[in-house]
């Protein structure tokens, strides 16, 4: 017990010393020198395929997480989208932009309740989120058990397919990502984001509407989840009811793990799906090199736990000044 505290503390600080950059440069460094077949194209681009949809997830909640909040219900949400597209849509190619703009209103409706019950009743986001978690899960299993329907075909290539030689789903990433980066660090909404993750009621004083804010993050976590199901329901070719399982876990560590503080206030996008990828990479050599799936969990825990005592050596017990570029009356405006 002893021995695997330390090797957590030891991974903690090696994150904390080299950021997740110089992380995923040693990890990868490492697969491609002693990995046998990790350094094929083909699996290369199978890393960056698989990790796409967890990459959608995590952007999300780094906007939820950055805010000071927390979004539990994203794995159920990105399962209920796989089984209703594949539902709706039957394999017909011409349902893809009908279903895409109904998981993307789906999204954006549980994120507005989400943030609607936490501003006006102020209710905990975990637990209102761990029970929405349930209602949504509730809601997977009394439409099916099994399997049901096929995405449109569109979807299929989308998810599977390549770009200009790259793969379609890491073309989707990348442009989320870049989007997302530009609305955290370049627009007003990013900037009081931050200030009400790091001090809600000295942003809500400077002028900040932070209950909008809020509510906006939330919208965010549940557009990333639902656009993650349509890239897994093209990847699995049907809507398979568990397809969301572990998503909310993995999302959380990626935030983290790419620097965004569990106590808010802080976040980088390009962490984030740094720390997407450097999962992708160590669940891929794992699965090269043929290790138990249980033994995979149990290292997926000892980085969330090293991510957590990493942030809290980085954020220690200092209040986060208030960037001087949100001012009085800017409330949303």
């Amino acid at each position: 017990m002893a021995r695997a505290v330390a090797s957590v503390g030891s991974f903690g600080s090696l994150a904390h010393r080299a950021g997740i950059y110089g992380l995923l440069g040693v990890v990868l460094i490492a697969a491609l020198l002693f990995v046998p077949g990790f350094a094929a194209a083909n699996n290369v681009a199978n890393v960056v395929t698989q990790s796409a949809a967890l990459g959608l997830v995590a952007i999300g909640q780094t906007f939820v997480i950055a805010g000071g909040l927390i979004d539990l219900s994203v794995g159920q949400l990105l399962g209920l989208s796989v089984v209703l597209s594949c539902a709706l849509a039957e394999g017909r190619s011409e349902m893809l932009l009908p279903v895409f703009a109904a998981m993307v209103a789906m999204g954006v409706a549980v994120g507005v309740v989400h943030g609607t019950l936490v501003n006006r009743l102020r209710i905990e986001p975990l637990i209102l989120t761990f029970g929405t978690l349930s209602i949504l899960q509730g809601l997977i299993f009394a439409s099916t058990d099994q399997s049901v329907g096929q995405p449109p075909t569109g979807l299929v290539w989308l998810a599977n397919g390549r770009l200009l030689g790259l793969p379609g789903a890491g073309a989707v990433l990348l442009v989320v990502a870049l989007l997302a980066h530009m609305l955290l660090r370049h627009t007003r909404f990013g900037l009081r984001l931050l200030a009400t993750g790091g001090d809600a009621e000295s942003a809500r004083r400077a002028g900040v509407d932070v209950a909008r804010v809020r509510l906006l993050a939330f919208v965010l976590s549940g557009v990333g989840a639902a656009l993650a199901g349509l890239l897994i329901a093209g990847r699995l070719g049907t809507g398979y009811p568990n397809a969301g399982q572990g998503f909310e876990l993995d999302a959380i560590v990626a935030a983290v793990l790419g620097g965004t503080s569990l106590a808010g206030g802080r976040g980088t996008i390009a962490g984030t799906v740094a720390a997407v990828i450097l999962l992708g990479v160590i669940s891929n050599v794992l699965n090269l090199l043929e290790v138990s799936a249980f033994v995979q969990t149990f290292a997926k825990g000892l980085i969330v736990v090293a991510a957590i005592v990493a942030t809290r050596a980085r954020s220690g017990a200092a209040a986060r000044p208030l960037p001087a570029t949100v001012v009085p009356g800017a409330g949303g405006r």
